[in-house]
Formats: structure tokens, sequence, C-alpha cells
């Protein structure tokens, strides 16, 4: 890649502040350029690394290998130089000189010789990695060295920036070598956390930013590994085992490091990876992300078996953790599932169902007048302008036209008594209803009961024949 830069100077003036370049080491074809606004006759050019200044002509071949005019000529008052490699020597200030009438002016350009630093390296400076636990306090410290510029640091943990916690010097480290005769920069970061555990398993990175690294970035990362003892679980429940036949039992529990399990059933103690009797306790089985399938095996369950209670403690170097389980068999699920099953359920909605349609039919009934209720007194106190809309049951009336026929005491009226024909019939008409302004009536007198006889000797009934 070529580069150019150019540095202008003006007659009877010299730049005090000279421009800068950064390239890296090693890069190719580098051009640099001063110019001056009228035809020059010479251009010198001093560089860091030769020992001498050079003079440049576009016409003329270079008298250092390596190094070569770069302008557009003399005549148009531009001097440069391209640089076919560039090393770590020319690190420093370039003087360009142009004569113009004999006089020197002279510009200068800045060259910073770039080159990368070491690979990051990742340090715990408080706490013990290995030994991690949740809410531990660690230091991280992460360092890039012998780069120049100083390399710029940021902390990742799976690909997420941390921003939080993290601190920077003032300034980076610099020193200088004098085998090299490099100047080189040592830039550093710390990180402060407080360990959490969704951390354990994650990627802890280090990433350093630098313009010679081939990428543009180099990285370096560790995992972290924090420990918690197995960690609580309710009570489990085992279902569809079935009976006489060999059954496993099992749930799965969290723990870093793995854990150590122990099955206490009716007293007795089962450790893992052994067999005893019935009882057989596998290895936890490693399911990954810090999860662990425990199982207990149990040949030829039984009903005795179903009404245990199965203690399984889980223990790393980190803590220690119970768990309770129970078992049921299939018939059991069978049995607890019909005792309020789908029969039940519709049996309740269609009660529910038939007495909301029974109350509805009642209330409609008596808002229409289609249906009277026996066992109520109707009022005969009713004003002349009252009309009374509750129809007799027809089977009533059947059994007043039958009295009337049959016993003519029915009609047998006291003296002192007066009654309409109307009253005989209960006041009805055709429509079922009074007439409208009828003159009041008295009450009708209900002979005793002996007076009251049928043809086969049996008693009538009594009635007042008042609609209800």
């Amino acid at each position: 890649m070529n580069h150019h830069f150019t540095t202008t100077t003006h007659a009877q003036v010299v730049d005090t502040e000279p421009r800068s370049i950064t390239v890296v080491e090693n890069q190719e074809n580098v051009e640099l350029h001063c110019r001056i606004g009228r035809p020059a006759q010479l251009c010198l050019i001093r560089m860091p690394g030769l020992n001498d200044q050079i003079a440049l002509s576009p016409t003329e071949k270079s008298p250092v290998a390596g190094y070569h005019y770069h302008g557009e000529g003399l005549d148009k008052g531009s001097c440069g130089v391209r640089i076919d490699r560039v090393t770590a020597d020319n690190a420093g200030l370039m003087n360009c000189t142009l004569f113009v009438d004999g006089r020197g002016l002279t510009g200068s350009i800045e060259i910073v010789v770039a080159f990368p630093p070491q690979q990051p390296v990742i340090e715990v400076v408080q706490g013990n990695l290995a030994n991690v636990e949740v809410n531990s306090q660690l230091m991280f410290r992460c360092t890039a060295e012998r780069g120049n510029p100083a390399a710029n640091l940021s902390w990742f943990l799976d690909q997420e920036q941390i921003y939080e916690g993290v601190q920077f010097p003032e300034a980076p480290e610099e020193y200088y070598d004098e085998r090299s005769n490099k100047h080189m920069f040592t830039a550093t970061s710390t990180l402060k956390r407080a360990v959490r555990a969704e951390d354990n398993g994650k990627r802890l990175t280090c990433q350093a930013q630098h313009l010679a690294y081939p990428e543009g970035v180099s990285r370096t990362d560790l995992i972290l590994d924090v420990n918690f003892q197995p960690q609580a679980l309710p009570d489990q429940v085992v279902y569809g085992l079935q009976l006489g036949r060999t059954a496993t039992a099992s749930m799965v529990i969290k723990a870093n490091p793995s854990p150590h399990v122990m099955w206490n059933i009716d007293g007795t103690d089962y450790h893992q990876g052994t067999e005893q009797g019935r009882y057989a306790v596998p290895i936890p089985e490693a399911l990954g992300n810090n999860r662990y399938n425990v199982s207990l095996t149990i040949a030829g369950l039984t009903l005795e078996d179903l009404s245990k209670t199965y203690v399984l403690r889980a223990s790393n170097n980190f803590g220690v953790e119970e768990y309770r389980l129970t078992l049921r068999s299939q018939d059991e699920v069978f049995s607890e599932s019909s005792s309020f099953g789908t029969g039940e359920i519709v049996g309740l909605v269609l009660a529910v169902v038939i007495v909301l349609l029974a109350i509805a039919l009642i209330v409609g009934a008596r808002a229409t007048g289609r249906w009277c209720f026996r066992g109520a007194s109707l009022n005969t106190d009713i004003n002349p302008d009252s009309e009374a809309q509750i129809a007799p049951h027809p089977h009533d009336d059947e059994i007043d036209e039958r009295l009337q026929t049959q016993d003519p005491a029915a009609h047998y009226v006291h003296e002192g008594d007066e009654r309409h024909a109307a009253a005989a019939t209960n006041g009805k008409h055709e429509n079922g209803k009074q007439a409208a302004k009828q003159q009041p009536v008295a009450a009708p007198i209900v002979p005793p009961p002996a007076a009251a006889k049928q043809e086969n000797g049996k008693p009538a009934d009594s009635k007042t024949n008042t609609s209800v």
C-alpha cells in the first residue's frame, strides 16, 4: 500500500510542527513528500537509520539502495522519497531540504514505525481460579507487551463486552530496547468481578486491537469454572412404574464439581456404584452444563416399595443437599386419575344445567300465567276495579262440575246468604278472566264434610273453589 504525505515549506519559513505518519514495520513502498511553491535546484533527504543526507533527483539514480526520488519534479518544487521496505530503524524524524536560489528550506515528517505487541496474556491477581465459588471476588489483569504504539484492550464474556469493573492505567508503560533500537509500549487492563453462578462455563476474553496485527486484533481467553454445591429441588414423584418388574427412579440435579450420591431407604444407606439386595445405585451420569442424572434401580417392585419415601443425599466439596422421592405405579396413576374423572365432571355440568332450566321454566310460567300454583290463597278483598290474571287449573274445573252434578248440596245456600249464579263458577268466564268491575259478592259457605257425599259413600273433597 502506498502512502502519500506532503509537507509544504514556505520561503524563509521552516515548519516547527512536523507532520506525522504511522507505518507498519516491513510495509513496502511507503512514499513521503515535501513541497515548496517555486522551482528548486536540489532535493536533500535525511532519513532515520541513514548516517548522511542523500540527494535525490528524478533524473538520476539514488545513491542508496532502497530509497528513491518521489515527486513531480524539482521544477515544481517537489521533493520526496519512496522507501522500498520500512524497518524499525526508520522510526524518527525525516527532513527534506529544498534549495531555491542557493538557499535551503527544510520541512519535517515524523515516522512512527508500528510493530505488533505480543499476544495478550490474562492472569489472576486476586482469588483462586482453580477453586472459584459463587459470589467470590476475582481480579484479572490483561497485558499486551512490546508493541508500538500501545494496543487497545477490552474484555468480553461470551462475546458480550464487559464495562463494569474494568480499569486502565493512565498511560501505557514505555521502555527502550537498545539491542533492537526500538521504543516499546505495554498496555495493561484489570477487571474486578463478583463471580455469579451463571458465569460458570462461560469464556472470559481479553482482546488487544492493534494496526500491526495481521487481522487487526489478537485474543486470549479462559473458561470460568465456578464451583457450587448441589442445587435444591422440590420433592419428586416418579409415575408409571409396573409392579413385579424392575423399576428405575431418576432425577436430574445441578452441581459443580460432580456430586457423590447416596440413597437412604428405611434407615439403610446405599452408596453410588454399589448393588445391595434388590437395590442398585449407578454412578451419576453427566449430561453437560453441570447437570447430572441420578438414579435408583429396584428389582421386582412391590406394593411395599410404593409406601416408602426415598431420600437422596448429594454432596461435593462445596456442600450437601437432600432430596425426597416417592414412587407411583401405573395402577395408582389410573386410580388417582379416575377418582374424579370425565364422567363426574359431565354429570355435575348436566345437573347444573337441569337446575337452571327448571328455574327458567318456573319463572317464565309464572310471568305468562300459564301455570297455577295450588296451596296459595287468593285475596278476596280485591277492589272492584281489580282483575285477577291467574287462570284456574282445568282439572279443578272438571272436579267442580262433577261435584256440582253429583252433589246438589254443593249449591245449598243458608238462609240470609245471598249468592249470585256467577259465584257458583268462581268468577270464571269464557277467557278465564273475571269481568271488569264486578260487584262484590259474599264469600261462599263451605258445607261441613258430612254434608257432601258421593255415590260410593266416600266423603267429597272440601273445596273453596277459589282460583289460585
